[in-house]
């Protein structure tokens, strides 16, 4: 299953701008696929997150959030699709600009875990990519814990489950 997403961000260093991407449930892969002029609409069967409240949306981005994006964005970068080989995120060529790393800087650790500095000229399409990053670990997650309550589910009617 492919889940669309456009993220849509304005009021950071660049221009403002649209991010298209794509998850892919089934290898656990997230494509950020392209950068668009900033639009307000939604495209078709896409999931749409924003910075900004007016915008109707499906996620509403925050600044206080930017740590955990951040932290997901890694995680993706470092982590293993299912086959074993994939990395969990792709940056297409038409979203190049769009990736976050160059405005990131790895700051030590404290108690609460690794710290980072973003510079001050992070675009809107870098925040986009991050917070597309975001959802994309939270929706995940989200599917894990619903997998998991419907096996629950069915051990409680008595059906066989496989751990």
């Amino acid at each position: 299953m492919i889940q669309q997403i456009q993220a849509t961000f304005a009021g950071y260093g660049g221009r403002a701008c649209t991010l298209f991407s794509a998850l892919y449930k089934d290898t656990n892969i997230l494509v950020i696929g392209a950068e668009a002029e900033y639009r307000t609409e939604r495209r078709d069967n896409c999931v749409v997150l924003t910075n900004d409240p007016d915008i109707p949306r499906d996620s509403l981005f925050e600044d206080l959030e930017l740590k955990q994006a951040i932290s997901a964005f890694y995680s993706l970068k470092s982590g293993v699709a299912v086959d074993g080989k994939s990395s969990r995120l792709v940056i297409s060529d038409r979203a190049a600009r769009a990736n976050p790393e160059p405005s990131i800087e790895k700051d030590g650790i404290d108690n609460s875990g690794p710290v980072f500095r973003v510079a001050d000229g992070v675009t809107c399409s870098q925040i986009a990519a991050l917070a597309t990053c975001l959802y994309a670990i939270r929706a995940g997650t989200i599917e894990s814990a619903v997998s998991m309550s419907e096996q629950l589910l069915a051990l409680s009617r008595g059906q066989i489950i496989t751990i």
